[in-house]
């Protein structure tokens, strides 16, 4: 935790002292922009996303929320109320440029890639811009991504780091500086920098209240292990794995991920797993998402 606690007072020193001074030139997963004023008509493409917007105070800079996965934050559900929801999955293109969006902000890279085919569930962004640079060859076929394009429509974006289009773009290790620089960062863009401080403190007592817990239930001779369980389809369980805010949260709170040993080479932050190998790592606790999309949660 000391890492972190010396970014915290980096921070404080940095934003605490000093408003946005305007144009503000960010690097987000490689794609580099110039946000010449605070945007004014933001839309969340994920939950996350929102609820990082929230956080921060920025309801009044936003004409749009998508693809919430279960309920709000409870904090944060009255500012949330007050936000459009354009969409319970992507929103289509006509339901996006009518909100007229200055800034798009999203947890996946889904978010930014461009629909092929009318049943895609993926925006057409090929409605605003011309055409996309970045394909990428996937499992499912290739994907083009456009963000680069929309910066240049004067439509800026963010995309959260553990999902950068790019593999190398990615943190080897996704860890709470990870998180707070993206909050550093979306402060920066919508000069809401002491909002920052408050909210990355917040964030820390969190930690510490789990750290607390989990030193009550452990052992001196070894931590807790934990199995986190996302999602399932007929057989394969969809677990947490070593590389993203899954395997940090846990190791944060002094826990051990028992699969914090997969899809290291992918950096990947969740990945396939069996039941097998779930009871062969016979994990102290089960963390199953809640979410309405998911069966994990309707046990």
């Amino acid at each position: 935790m000391m890492k972190s606690k010396i970014f915290l007072l980096a921070l404080g020193l940095v934003v605490e002292s000093n408003a946005t001074i305007y144009p503000v030139g960010i690097t987000n997963c490689g794609v580099k922009s110039w946000i010449d004023e605070t945007p004014q008509r933001a839309v969340t493409l994920n939950q996350g996303t929102t609820e990082v917007m929230l956080a921060l105070g920025l309801a009044d800079h936003m004409v749009g929320t998508a693809y919430i996965d279960d309920e709000i934050w409870p904090e944060l559900a009255d500012d949330y109320s007050k936000i459009p929801v354009l969409s319970d999955t992507y929103p289509d293109i006509e339901t996006l440029k009518s909100v007229n969006p200055d800034f798009l902000y999203a947890s996946y890279r889904s978010a930014f890639q461009a629909s092929t085919k009318e049943d895609d569930n993926r925006i057409d962004y090929f409605d605003v811009v011309k055409d996309c640079d970045l394909t990428l060859e996937t499992s499912r076929g290739n994907a083009t991504y456009c963000r680069s394009e929309l910066n240049e429509a004067n439509i800026q974006t963010y995309l959260q780091s553990p999902y950068c289009e790019l593999a190398v773009h990615r943190p080897d290790e996704v860890t709470l500086d990870e998180l707070f620089q993206e909050i550093f960062e979306i402060a920066l863009i919508f000069d809401a920098n002491a909002a920052a401080i408050s909210l990355i403190a917040t964030i820390e007592n969190h930690f510490q209240q789990a750290t607390n817990l989990v030193k009550t239930h452990g052992s001196e001779d070894s931590a807790l292990s934990v199995f986190w369980l996302d999602s399932w389809d007929d057989e394969t369980p969809f677990v947490g794995a070593c590389c993203g805010s899954v395997n940090s949260i846990i190791d944060y709170s002094g826990a051990e991920n028992v699969f914090g040993d997969l899809g290291v080479e992918e950096k990947k932050s969740w990945a396939d797993a069996s039941w097998d190998e779930i009871v062969e790592k016979d994990p102290d606790v089960i963390v199953v998402v809640d979410a309405a999309w998911d069966k994990a949660g309707r046990f």
